[in-house]
């Protein structure tokens, strides 16, 4: 059975991860796992000299896994969980225990966090990597206090018909209502300055407008209890998704690259939310989310 996978580091923000990770990993009815990584080099022999570092690294690695583990205890007592210390670069420890995961959470900053408004160097890394939906924990996460919304940015493209399934996925696993906001804005700084006769911006909002009615119809198919309020607005797509994350359980994006490193970088649109949003934030990668649901029904 496969299982919710939390990294942890000791810090404050991985601890509330941990809480988050607890809460879905019971919604889901999966067991939890705990991952703590340290670098590779603790495993390998070496100098006698340095063997109390070792020692004193491994043992805290230890500690703060215990610690962990109580938490997310303390939140879900009756939840199964599990937990490992694993030799390695922490982004590929938890890009490789995302293989046989439903779901990688991890926190937005780490230890070595240098401000609040920056991500963390292990999930800018984790992201666009992972095999399985991404969820960096983000925002106040005040218990008991929920918003019963989860928001979806739509585009139109492949990548973002996969985060629009994934987020319906999500809001009726949680009993909520789905957001879907198609952002647009002209192209161009110079299109703006148009007269009103060369560029018609009413039946630049009906084209996508319809972009949006398409794209929604498709989940509304495969989920017709699902209350679904469409949002088509003018301006950037990260700023609409920011403002829409202030009253949000969750906000989904799908990611995409392009060329020799497709895969393997974040959208533009994916980076910024991932940055500034105010709610934990779902990245789900092209086809990772469609093979789950294939996988799920065929079985």
């Amino acid at each position: 059975m496969r299982h919710v996978v939390v990294g942890v580091d000791g810090s404050a923000d991985s601890l509330r991860a941990v809480r988050w990770a607890a809460r879905e990993a019971v919604r889901r009815r999966l067991s939890l796992r705990v991952v703590h990584a340290v670098y590779a080099w603790l495993h390998h022999p070496s100098e006698a000299g340095i063997e109390e570092v070792r020692k004193w690294l491994l043992n805290g690695g230890r500690v703060l896994l215990d610690q962990a583990v109580a938490c997310a205890r303390e939140c879900e007592p009756g939840l199964k969980i599990d937990d490992a210390i694993a030799a390695g670069d922490p982004a590929q420890v938890l890009v490789a225990e995302a293989e046989e995961a439903e779901m990688l959470v991890v926190a937005s900053r780490g230890t070595g966090r240098i401000s609040g408004l920056l991500l963390g160097s292990v999930a800018l890394k984790v992201v666009p990597q992972a095999s399985c939906p991404v969820v960096v924990v983000r925002g106040p996460l005040e218990p008991g206090k929920s918003f019963d919304e989860v928001v979806v940015g739509v585009d139109g493209s492949p990548a973002g018909a996969e985060a629009l399934r994934f987020a319906a996925a999500e809001a009726v696993l949680r009993g909520a209502r789905l957001r879907a906001i198609l952002a647009w804005t002209l192209t161009t700084p110079a299109a703006e300055s148009m007269p009103p006769l060369l560029i018609e911006l009413g039946e630049i909002e009906a084209a996508w407008t319809h972009v949006l009615e398409e794209a929604v119809g498709a989940v509304e198919k495969e989920h017709p209890e699902l209350d679904i309020v469409r949002q088509v607005v003018t301006g950037h797509p990260v700023q609409a998704l920011i403002d829409a994350s202030e009253g949000a359980d969750l906000v989904v994006t799908g990611t995409r690259g392009r060329g020799a490193l497709a895969g393997l970088v974040l959208g533009s649109v994916s980076h910024g939310v991932l940055h500034h949003s105010h709610c934990p934030v779902a990245v789900v990668r092209p086809q990772i989310f469609a093979a789950r649901l294939d996988d799920e029904r065929a079985a």
